[in-house]
């Protein structure tokens, strides 16, 4: 399982761990969970290659009320996650989750 997600913003926070936080998103916990492990792909629109990503280390969801309830992904980079292509089916709130390859 994969994910890709529009991210026009470059909403990322560097941690200090050399593992990066992006947020945020509405994405069910139970769906947040099995995606820890899995890679994630972060494009500028959904026909343009990603420009970044790693593997999904963990995941938080947000208290405050700005964007409660949504879920921020903490990541380890990894440079094989740059310049994937996905096709234009299956998209959904700017993302797209591939459960099998």
């Amino acid at each position: 399982m994969h994910i890709h997600m529009i991210e026009p913003l470059n909403n990322f926070v560097k941690l200090p761990d050399s593992r990066w936080e992006s947020g945020w998103w509405t994405v069910d916990e139970s769906k947040a969970k099995e995606l820890v492990g899995s890679e994630i792909y972060f494009h500028k629109k959904q026909q343009e290659p990603s420009f970044f990503g790693g593997t999904i280390t963990g995941y938080r969801t947000q208290e405050d009320e700005q964007y409660q309830g949504k879920v921020a992904f903490t990541l380890q980079y990894n440079a094989a996650c740059r310049n994937v292509r996905t096709d234009k089916s299956g998209w959904s709130k700017k993302m797209k989750i591939i459960t099998h390859d």
